[in-house]
């Protein structure tokens, strides 16, 4: 069984090494903050993480081994100015009970060490497994993009990523921020669907039905034979039935549902609006190509609607929960 500082050490090495879960995670940022001190000891820890010898090999060592390896390494760190290991050393060895705090130190630090080495083994296969997250959280991938995670999301790192492509798997909703590399396609995998993306940054919500919204250069979203092409300010969303998708344009934010509309069609405009509001609005087809130029931000459907009926000199007829635009008489 592990003794606190082994336990306490085991679980930074977890940090360090990004295989920490989302109750972890937190659990070392609290620990983080509750002292100063605490961030400069996990700043050497991470220096030996990254500086131990490749040679080494998980388990290999007994304890004894293990301390003396680690302590030359830190003998030699301080020398050259590590006196952040020195000081934590010192404080530890403060007050009564030297020897057996020393000796709590060396177990602890022998544990690490042999840590370290299943790190190094960590880092030289982790392409060959899967990583998975859990959680709201801010994904960084190797290949320098990164996805902000929602609370219920779950991400999973396929094994081999950026070898061929870079394929991850996504259950509910993040939005990724995409490094462009033409050689290595970006794959989401959203079980009977997939978004394949070059570069670009783009929100999706895979919670129930699908909802991907594009806020800079294009992705291709595919199901079985079919696929659409999207680019920045458009807003794909799946009907309820999941047989094809709905795709709205010219939106500038889906939060605020912000829209800007420049002589564009009619006909767009009500398709932005369905999908949007979720709602459905009608048109007299001598209608549908006309021009609308407006600019909407957090407005009611109701107004957006009155202020197209009034450019488009139409009257809005409410139609339960949907609309219908017709010509003034």
């Amino acid at each position: 069984m592990l003794t606190p500082d082994e336990a306490l050490y085991a679980l930074l090495c977890k940090y360090l090494l990004k295989e920490a879960d989302s109750n972890e995670q937190r659990w070392v940022n609290t620990w983080l903050q509750a002292n100063p001190e605490h961030p400069v000891l996990l700043a050497s820890l991470d220096k030996l993480l990254r500086t131990a010898p490749e040679q080494s090999e998980a388990g290999r060592m007994d304890t004894e081994t293990a301390w003396r390896l680690l302590s030359e390494r830190m003998e030699l760190q301080e020398g050259s100015g590590g006196r952040a290991q020195r000081g934590m050393s010192d404080k530890w060895e403060q007050g009564g009970g030297n020897g057996v705090i020393r000796t709590r130190w060396m177990a602890a630090a022998a544990a690490v060490f042999l840590l370290i080495s299943a790190g190094l083994w960590y880092i030289t296969h982790q392409n060959e497994r899967q990583i998975n997250y859990n959680g709201a959280q801010l994904v960084k991938l190797d290949d320098g993009s990164s996805i902000q995670l929602e609370p219920a999301a779950q991400l999973q790192v396929l094994p081999g990523f950026g070898k061929k492509d870079r394929k991850v798997i996504l259950k509910g909703k993040a939005t990724f921020d995409v490094t462009t590399d033409a050689f290595h396609p970006f794959i989401i995998d959203l079980g009977n669907q997939a978004i394949t993306v070059l570069g670009t940054r783009f929100s999706v919500d895979n919670s129930s039905q699908l909802r991907v919204f594009i806020h800079s250069g294009k992705i291709k979203v595919t199901r079985q034979q079919d696929s659409v092409i999207l680019t920045a300010g458009m807003l794909l969303q799946e009907d309820s039935s999941k047989q094809h998708y709905q795709v709205g344009a010219h939106i500038r934010d889906v939060e605020t549902r912000a829209v800007v509309f420049k002589d564009t069609p009619l006909r767009e405009v009500l398709q932005t609006i369905h999908v949007l509001y979720h709602i459905n609005v009608t048109a007299d087809a001598a209608l549908l190509e006309l021009p609308v130029t407006g600019t909407y931000t957090g407005e009611p459907v109701k107004n957006v609607l009155d202020a197209i009926a009034y450019s488009t000199n139409s009257n809005v007829i409410n139609k339960g929960a949907d609309y219908e635009l017709r010509p003034q008489d």
